[in-house]
């Protein structure tokens, strides 16, 4: 049994405070597993939100942390082909620790060309967005989505995405400098939030209406985008930045009849058949590797500064990597 590095915690509360690095145990890995040494994990919202019991589920304490990472097979166990071992991999739970086992029907292998430190940030927010333009709505070419918290990691996916798929998309942003910034992957148009932001993004789309509202900010954020829709159009909420609740108006069902709904990843991935998940990632992974989804790292710490790095993350203005091993 090997001694190895992992952050825990005991107790759910402000994550600077919660997050502990601890040396912790690991058998060998048991029939259908892999022994995964770490390399690079993000530190996500999601993450921020499980350190501070506010997830939408609770894992058994003490836990380890980290929704997404990569690293490299270094042995199996029995019943998993000798093949895995060398590859590169994507796990999806308990990542932030310097090696574990996870079960081989888990894991997702990494094709070449792309590196771990780029494939750490592919496992949540690229399958996200993936999700978020296809089972919603029947795109058209040349068709809008309009979206809020365009400069977060699924918002930015969503772009790319939609670019390479011949989709428009007009990007609420609450600062104007980011324009430039989210011109660059290739959103079609940029607008700030706040009471003149229909006005703006009505001339800027000429009569037409986007047929899908993408939300990741909730209250009154919400309701601006989906005033933007068309009727009949969706809203997908998949995030609630400003932890206020999502206000309907009686007219957005009476008189548009908006649908809205949620979307969650973790319980798309429990309910698609491995061939759909296979066909998403194989599709993530070739617009990685043709250059899209690089991470926008604001820093990177060790492991043993995870107090910082998760102090820096909750702060905003970019990806945060933890460097677990090499």
């Amino acid at each position: 049994m090997a001694t190895i590095k992992a952050v825990r915690y005991h107790r759910t509360g402000d994550p600077s405070q919660v997050a502990h690095l601890e040396k912790v145990a690991v058998d060998e890995p048991r029939p259908g597993e892999v022994r995964v040494r770490m390399l690079w994990a993000p530190v996500n919202p999601a993450d921020l939100n499980m350190l501070e019991g506010k997830y939408g589920e609770a894992r058994p304490l003490p836990d380890v942390p980290g929704n997404e990472g990569c690293g490299r097979v270094v042995s199996v166990g029995e019943g998993v082909d000798a093949s895995w071992i060398g590859r590169l991999v994507l796990v999806d739970r308990m990542a932030w620790r310097e090696e574990g086992n996870w079960a081989a029907r888990d894991v997702v292998a990494v094709p070449s060309g792309i590196d771990a430190r780029q494939a750490c940030v592919l496992r949540v927010n690229p399958p996200t967005a993936w999700c978020l333009l296809h089972l919603f709505a029947d795109l058209k070419p040349g068709g809008w989505i309009a979206q809020n918290a365009a400069t977060s990691a699924v918002g930015r996916a969503v772009i790319e995405i939609a670019g390479a798929k011949g989709w428009k998309t007009l990007n609420i942003v609450r600062r104007p400098e980011a324009a430039a910034e989210l011109g660059k992957l290739g959103a079609d148009a940029v607008v700030v939030d706040g009471p003149e932001m229909a006005d703006e993004a009505s001339a800027i789309l000429g009569g037409t209406k986007p047929q899908l509202g993408l939300n990741a900010v909730g209250g009154a954020s919400a309701t601006r985008l989906a005033g933007l829709l068309a009727d009949g159009a969706t809203l997908v909420t998949y995030g609630a930045m400003s932890k206020e609740a999502l206000k309907i108006p009686n007219g957005f069902l009476i008189f548009s009849d908006l649908h809205f709904r949620g979307f969650w990843l973790t319980r798309w991935l429990r309910g698609a058949s491995e061939e759909t998940k296979g066909a998403v990632f194989a599709e993530i992974f070739r617009l990685a590797a043709s250059g899209c989804f690089a991470p926008r790292v604001a820093r990177e710490f060790s492991i043993a500064e995870v107090s910082q790095a998760v102090a820096q993350a909750a702060g905003g203005g970019g990806k945060v990597l933890l460097h677990l091993g090499d």
